[in-house]
């Protein structure tokens, strides 16, 4: 059956084609409306190639779905292992969600992404290797990238998605003690959709700040 999705192009984006290696998952910090928003103008420099909301629908903003992937502006500075500048060569898929180290995920974002993941494995076959899909904090922690978070669930996406392989490990840069002063934030947002949406992209800049630190302290000891 053909994967269902909604097009909803973005202007950030690369018009050439890039050789597919990775798959990359963020979470949003605003709503789905905000986040099309975002991603929808030329001023704001960001793309992914993909959004998946709480209830499973999938938006694909730049090109790769139909085997075909134009360079998305999703993951910045970036390093892991012996590759940098992912930008050039993977796949950027963002799940919407406020804080993934405070908010869990949807069972419907789940199987999108199982049905988005097995889509994009019929056109790119790096990605039948489960070492190939990755946190944009695996790759960019050291600039404070928290996303998509430590309530991400990856042994259920390595379940889902290739359960006859080993799963990597995927740890995330959130400490626990952070954590824990966030989730405390959640009585205190706006009953507004578009505060609530900018409060907490406010707290996701506060998550990045405090992990960049914390992660700067660690290399520093």
């Amino acid at each position: 059956m053909a994967l269902r999705f909604v097009s909803h192009p973005s202007p950030n984006f690369d018009a050439r084609e890039i050789p597919v290696e990775f798959l990359v998952l963020h979470y949003t910090a605003v709503d789905l409306q905000g986040t099309l928003d975002i991603f929808s103008s030329s001023e704001c420099g960001a793309s992914a190639h993909l959004v998946i909301d709480l209830d499973g629908a999938i938006y694909e903003l730049v090109s790769c779905l139909n085997g075909t992937a134009h360079r998305a502006w999703h993951a910045g500075i970036s390093r892991w292992q012996e590759k940098e500048a992912f930008n050039d060569f993977a796949i950027g898929i963002e799940l919407v969600n406020y804080n993934g180290n405070v908010f869990p995920f949807t069972n419907a974002q789940y199987s999108a992404l199982k049905d988005v993941i097995q889509q994009l494995q019929q056109h790119y076959p790096s990605l039948n290797d489960p070492q190939r899909i990755l946190g944009h904090e695996q790759i960019a922690g050291f600039r404070g990238k928290a996303d998509p978070g430590c309530c991400f669930d990856w042994n259920r996406l390595f379940s889902d998605n290739f359960p006859d392989q080993p799963r990597p490990v995927r740890e995330s840069v959130c400490p626990k003690a952070l954590q824990t002063a966030l989730e405390k934030l959640k009585p205190l947002e706006p009953v507004d959709r578009e505060q609530r949406s900018l409060f907490w992209q406010r707290i996701s800049e506060l998550t990045e700040t405090s992990v960049r630190l914390i992660q700067q302290g660690a290399r520093a000891g």
